[in-house]
């Protein structure tokens, strides 16, 4: 049975892209040489082809990476959904099923409107996979597709082994590989619905399994043995239970110890209180973790509580970059905008932050509701769009409480490139590299390395016309030669400076008016909890 395995790109004709996909990464490290890559990849993917019966014979597309042949002669379609790319995923869904090929849909989309899907697949998964994906594989290939396949009860992640595929070549098209080690999450962030999904318990992967799928990557990763491999753990919350995740890093540490030639880079998405925990930071040190991703979201205690993400309030955003950069970890803190209690003054206290503090990779979006929030906002009237492919938190698709959505948009764009400024950069990289007593720098190659990807780099930009992207080089420059800051890192900001670069584009997206007052300008029109469109349409939303 041939199956054709699909993650869709966003959206091919927009001119905005994500702030993880780093596509500059390797368009100047690979230049003068063609050929696509992508920042993050995506886990879904592996571990669905993890999970498939050897009697399949399984293409796997990522679309960021490489063209999907809409001829291809297959069997089964399927196609895992985030609401970014449901736009593309319905498009490809549509051609196969014209075709009289059969489709299939899985992932967060599916599962919060079932209805739609349905509308472009023969079948969807609206739970996790695990135990149905054989049995839905099986279906498909005897005729008898049911219309929904749900597991009746969470993946145990104890019994959970995800062996990566080895696929050398199209590892160095990515900037970072990922493991799952985790799922689950305690908190219940009014914005997420991860939780909704995956639910408040969490459910570990065993050392010894978490292990076996790294140690694929150590063993057969080009890039971990000539340079570094960056490694992210796509868990939502992989301190949810601190003691187990412990026992992970222990043996993550004992498989580096095996493995001394291979250079891994760890990164994982943490709650803001691991910074409290000396135990864990120092396990988190000796692992090689590098990037942690934290919701910090405000620094606004009433915009917290409306989040309900009370877990932050008790915290300093201050001192959990300090503790967390003492032991060799850079934060990637992520902000949220367009809440009921923002207001423009949010911009400039974000922007404050990160300049206080040097945040090397600041992550910005903007509020995109899901789930009851969206409903809500549906029923009140505030929704502007209901296009998929602008859910993607660069796009304004409410009307917020204290700004205008034109304000809201415009200001994201303004403080996107006001943090992204290559002025901005270099004073945060040097207050960061130059400027305090240093450990151990991280991503740093043999000198005469690093000087030659500077040159091949300064060259690059020039032959591309870049010149102001080569005047950040040269500002850097004595501080790279002198091993203080490691190339790759300048690399990362010269893509970061990319990405805003690029966000500008998303007022041009929009294709419908955002000069509307704020919603506490006007009068609130009455709740469609009775009938209308608005419920119609909340109804077919999880």
């Amino acid at each position: 049975m041939r199956v054709l395995l699909i993650y869709p790109k966003r959206d091919p004709d927009s001119k905005v892209r994500t702030q993880f996909s780093m596509e500059r990464v390797h368009e100047l490290a690979f230049w003068p040489l063609r050929g696509r890559s992508y920042g993050l990849q995506f886990n879904g993917l592996e571990a669905l082809a993890a999970l498939t019966p050897s009697w399949v014979e399984l293409d796997v597309v990522n679309e960021n990476l490489r063209d999907l042949d809409l001829d291809a002669d297959v069997d089964l379609v399927a196609i895992t959904v985030m609401v970014t790319n449901a736009t593309r995923a319905y498009q490809i869904a549509d051609h196969f099923r014209r075709r009289h090929i059969k489709v299939v849909m899985g992932g967060y989309h599916p599962f919060m409107i079932p209805q739609n899907s349905l509308a472009h697949a023969d079948a969807i998964c609206t739970t996790e996979a695990e135990y149905v994906w054989e049995e839905l594989l099986t279906d498909a290939r005897r005729g008898r597709l049911k219309p929904i396949y749900e597991q009746k009860q969470k993946t145990d992640m104890t019994k959970a082994l995800h062996l990566p595929r080895v696929r050398r070549w199209e590892w160095l098209h990515q900037v970072s590989l990922t493991l799952q080690a985790s799922r689950g999450c305690p908190f219940s962030c009014d914005f997420c619905s991860i939780v909704q999904m995956l639910g408040h318990d969490m459910r570990y992967k065993t050392p010894e399994n978490l292990t076996r799928e790294l140690e694929v990557i150590f063993k057969n990763d080009w890039m971990g043995r000539l340079f570094y491999r960056p490694i992210f753990f796509v868990d939502d919350n992989i301190f949810g239970h601190p003691r187990t995740m412990k026992d992970l890093l222990r043996a993550i540490i004992k498989l580096r110890a095996k493995y001394p030639k291979f250079r891994p880079v760890f990164g994982s998405q943490m709650t803001i209180n691991v910074y409290k925990d000396k135990e864990a930071l120092a396990l988190l040190e000796e692992a090689g973790f590098y990037n942690i991703f934290m919701g910090l979201e405000s620094q606004d205690p009433d915009t917290l509580r409306s989040y309900n993400k009370l877990h932050n309030i008790a915290f300093k955003y201050d001192d959990a970059i300090q503790t967390m950069r003492e032991h060799g970890m850079e934060v990637i803190a992520s902000f949220i905008f367009g809440t009921d209690s923002d207001t423009l003054a949010s911009f400039d206290s974000a922007f404050d932050f990160f300049d206080r503090c040097n945040v090397l990779y600041p992550y910005f979006n903007i509020l995109t509701p899901t789930a009851n929030q969206w409903k809500r906002f549906l029923a009140e009237g505030r929704i502007l769009t209901v296009k998929a492919k602008l859910y993607d938190a660069h796009h304004t698709v409410f009307v917020p409480m204290k700004m205008t959505p034109r304000e809201l948009q415009e200001g994201f764009i303004r403080l996107v490139s006001r943090t992204f400024d290559y002025t901005n950069l270099a004073k945060r990289m040097r207050a960061v590299y130059v400027d305090r007593p240093q450990r151990e720098v991280k991503l740093a190659l043999p000198l005469p390395i690093e000087k030659l990807v500077y040159h091949k780099l300064h060259f690059t930009l020039g032959m591309r016309g870049d010149r102001e992207g080569q005047s950040f080089m040269e500002e850097l420059q004595p501080h790279v030669f002198s091993g203080k800051i490691p190339i790759a890192s300048v690399l990362l900001q010269i893509d970061q400076h990319d990405w805003a670069v690029r966000n500008s584009f998303t007022l041009r997206e929009h294709r419908y008016s955002l000069d509307v007052p704020a919603w506490q300008d006007r009068a609130p029109e009455a709740a469609l909890a009775d009938g209308g469109l608005a419920h119609e349409i909340a109804l077919h939303v999880r």
